[in-house]
């Protein structure tokens, strides 16, 4: 549904789900919505720029896996990736400041980037209640 508003139909990005986070409470879960809407956004908009989706559409992949009290969340696309030797603190736009303040404060989880072979990948460790 997300993909709907956000996708721009001269950049086609699909996405793809694995797995599932389970019930969460409106605490965890109202926190996490906006965080994931902010960081799902960032692919489409930085991930793939004009004239890189000439191939075919970019992908963009979010993987849950729940572990006893913990949530893992991996969302990664296969763009162009972080500009080499940036990280993503360096880069991050006001959106991205306040996911990861989300992510720290309220949800008292962590946000880590990794560049991929191709793209990047952001994960989310989040304990859960």
């Amino acid at each position: 549904m997300l993909s709907d508003g956000i996708v721009n139909p001269d950049r086609p990005v699909t996405f793809e789900m694995h797995g599932s986070p389970g019930d969460l409470p409106a605490e965890v879960a109202t926190p996490l919505a906006l965080v994931m809407t902010e960081l799902l956004q960032n692919c489409v908009e930085h991930a793939f720029p004009a004239g890189t989706l000439a191939k075919g559409a970019g992908r963009v992949s979010i993987c849950f896996e729940r572990r006893f009290a913990k949530l893992r969340i991996l969302v990664s696309d296969d763009g162009v990736g972080l500009p080499q030797g940036r990280t993503l603190e360096s880069i991050a736009n006001l959106g991205l400041q306040i996911a990861r303040t989300l992510v720290e404060s309220e949800l008292g989880g962590t946000l880590d980037a990794s560049p991929g072979g191709t793209g990047t990948c952001i994960e989310l460790m989040i304990p859960l209640p």
